[in-house]
């Protein structure tokens, strides 16, 4: 917990805890792709699934979302720094793949197998 009036940690409980979450959710992400375990969309979305929970464990209680005073500015900025995030590395991905589709046109009918 954050003490509201100085701003440092009352107690180290959350964070321990935290820890503990987080370290389960990865080694559940490790087990479940090393065993193969899933396969196919499911394990895809899995992966997703338990990278989405680990963010936002790690948010709340590494980063302490929603613990000051003024929570809503906060998660303005943290949406708005998301948004970001997401623009950019949407149109880098966007960008390699046209890339890749306009200036390697005659790789598209090569058999993959053999080339080299």
């Amino acid at each position: 917990m954050i003490d509201r009036k100085h701003g440092f940690l009352v107690s180290y409980n959350a964070v321990i805890l935290g820890f503990i979450l987080s370290f389960l959710i990865t080694f559940a992400l490790y087990r479940t792709v090393d065993r193969d375990h899933l396969e196919g969309f499911l394990l895809i979305g899995s992966l997703f699934g338990l990278s989405f929970l680990q963010t936002i464990i790690q948010l709340i209680f590494f980063l302490h979302l929603g613990a000051e005073s003024r929570p809503q500015w906060l998660s303005i900025s943290f949406i708005f720094t998301v948004l970001v995030i997401v623009i950019v590395i949407g149109g880098s991905l966007w960008i390699i793949n046209n890339l890749n589709y306009n200036l390697m046109p005659e790789m598209r009918h090569m058999p993959t197998h053999g080339a080299f």
